[in-house]
């Protein structure tokens, strides 16, 4: 099985990443491709995009709200010494400046003297020593390079921006019309944050557009469950989860645990981390731990160098190549009780029995709003689940789930088609290494009350390969 890589890989994209030049190098290793609203949305989010989908169409791009999201406004990065007097001002736009630093923090004259400023990416802390007519004056405490567009924190300093202003409002239906297919939610409040921006997408006949929730705060936190139930899946950023677990009732596992017991995926992503000499952005001992875990997909920050995509990007590839089936392992439950989803639910956790007692090689199923193929993987079944829909959002969100290959197929799609397509398929991931005894599962769970009458089965098949 040299064809199939089970856990998803998303890739930031910035001025680096979408050259087509490196693009082109590194499109076939990467699911998703993801664009930050951290300096909005401008023409150059239109050109990466436009740029991804000429060499892959098949590719789903991933756009992060800002939220309560402050930062850096260079373009360049700017090299910072120790004790160094850095002149800090407000900007909503991107600045190419190399000795002042701009920030969209609109309070940054509100500010005391004494407060700290940290830059999350560049791990470099200023100190605030003046207050000027245009901005602050800083002392630089912890030193290295700040990053362009890195996220500003200011350490015990409460400030009141709306999740969703008018400018991000008007991003987020550019990025709808220019070919975003799923959002991120950045440093929200609560689940009413994630109603609010499902609500906004449903005014603008996007509501089948998936929403994942970003866990960033300890509010984040103790709302996890109720966040959970309301968001498609969820963002883990394994640097903070540490801190934000500290005398919470939640770890880790029991995060990414809960998810699956609801059979939504979970996204991890590498911020990196700067130890004095190095930039290190992947951490392989996480990644492993995190595949033990079931995460589905891991997200790469943006890369800033020509030569870092490639070779970070591989280097994920080939950490997950050696740990992404080695998944704990542990006796699989029932999902929650809910009476309206009994018999699909029972269908589905009877799909993934049977592949643990029949020596199972592959699934296909049918999945009109990714409800069963989101459930299946959500048990680890360690074997290729490929997952057809007619539906542009549901493939899209296939892209996202770990043990998934997604395919987009017609409106007049039929039971027997899918046992035919479903057939190829199956013998190019397996690059023709399949035996015509082995066995393969057909499965469909109706995913809703309405679902839409066809011929697809409702229930689970079991074929010899050659006779499907």
């Amino acid at each position: 099985m040299n064809n199939f890589r089970f856990s998803k890989i998303i890739a930031g994209v910035g001025p680096t990443l979408a050259k087509e030049t490196v693009l082109s190098k590194v499109i076939n290793m990467v699911d998703v491709f993801r664009i930050t609203l951290s300096g909005w949305f401008d023409d150059n989010n239109k050109k990466y995009i436009d740029t991804i989908m000429k060499l892959d169409n098949s590719k789903t791009i991933m756009m992060e709200t800002r939220g309560a999201d402050i930062r850096v406004k260079n373009v360049i990065n700017i090299k910072v010494k120790d004790k160094q007097k850095l002149e800090m001002e407000y900007s909503e736009y991107a600045q190419e400046h190399e000795k002042k630093v701009f920030i969209d923090a609109p309070f940054i004259r509100d500010l005391k003297i004494g407060q700290q400023i940290k830059f999350q990416q560049s791990g470099v802390v200023v100190k605030i020593k003046q207050i000027t007519e245009t901005g602050v004056m800083t002392e630089v405490v912890t030193w290295w390079w700040i990053l362009q567009f890195d996220r500003a924190q200011f350490p015990n300093y409460e400030y009141d921006i709306p999740f969703l202003g008018e400018r991000e409002r008007k991003d987020i239906l550019r990025g709808l019309e220019y070919g975003v297919h799923i959002f991120a939610t950045s440093l929200t409040s609560g689940k009413n944050d994630v109603i609010e921006l499902k609500q906004f997408l449903s005014t603008k006949h996007a509501e089948k557009t998936k929403i994942f929730a970003k866990i960033e705060t300890k509010e984040w936190l103790a709302h996890f469950k109720e966040i959970l139930e309301t968001a498609d899946g969820i963002v883990l950023i394994f640097d903070k989860i540490e801190k934000l677990i500290k005398d919470s009732k939640w770890t880790e596992e029991t995060m990414i645990a809960e998810c699956k017991k609801m059979g939504k995926p979970v996204i991890v992503t590498f911020v990196g981390k700067f130890d004095g000499k190095t930039y290190q952005l992947i951490n392989e001992t996480q990644a492993k731990k995190f595949c033990a875990m079931g995460a589905d997909a891991f997200m790469l920050d943006t890369m800033l160098d020509e030569e870092e995509p490639l070779a970070v990007i591989t280097e994920l590839s080939e950490i997950l190549d050696k740990y992404e089936l080695k998944v704990n392992d542990k006796e699989a439950t029932r999902f929650y009780e809910n009476n309206e989803f009994v018999v699909r639910d029972y269908i589905i956790y009877n799909a993934y029995r049977a592949t643990k007692e029949v020596a199972v090689r592959a699934i296909v199923s049918y999945s009109e709003n990714g409800y069963s193929a989101a459930k299946l993987s959500s048990l680890a079944p360690r074997v290729p689940l490929i997952a057809f829909t007619k539906n542009d959002e549901t493939y899209r969100y296939l892209n996202m789930l770990r043990w998934v290959r997604g395919y987009k197929i017609s409106q007049s799609f039929s039971y027997e088609n899918l046992k035919r397509v479903g057939k190829e398929m199956i013998r190019i991931i397996f690059k023709g290494n399949i035996s015509l005894d082995d066995k393969i599962i057909i499965v469909q769970a109706n995913e809703g009350v309405n679902d839409e009458k066809n011929d697809m089965i409702n229930g689970i098949e079991l074929y010899k390969f050659k006779n499907i």
